[in-house]
């Protein structure tokens, strides 16, 4: 079963989001902030991560890229960007950017071309 990091710093978002992602099959795990993020990262290497950029500013998100960039063993699982800030069409480590508000079918697609399809539904595990 792919299993999904979502590091979103609104938690309302992150668990809309990850209730969505467990209903349509896939495990997932949450972060809060992008230190976090970095540390379930490494533990739990996931198939690949939601990174919101902006979280609490677009400096976190950067950070975060920077960081696992430079660590082997979690250097190469893909980051799909969820951003409300206008960010460039290409960043560095990241294999797509979505636009909030953004299209859950968007997200599902990018998901499935880069973790894979899901499981079985409603497996949830919080960091």
């Amino acid at each position: 079963m792919p299993n999904l990091l979502l590091v979103e710093d609104d938690d309302e978002t992150r668990s809309a989001l990850a209730d969505f992602l467990s209903a349509e099959g896939y495990m997932i795990c949450e972060a809060h902030d992008g230190s976090d993020g970095l540390d379930v990262l490494r533990s739990r290497k996931p198939d690949a991560v939601i990174l919101d950029y902006g979280l609490p500013s677009p400096s976190e998100g950067r950070q975060f890229l920077e960081i696992k960039s430079t660590e082997p063993p979690i250097a190469s699982i893909p980051v799909i960007v969820a951003s409300g800030f206008v960010l460039p069409p290409m960043i560095d480590g990241v294999v797509a950017i979505l636009t909030k508000p953004f299209v859950f079918d968007e997200l599902l697609a990018l998901i499935q071309q880069y973790a894979g399809p899901p499981d079985e539904p409603n497996t949830r595990t919080a960091a």
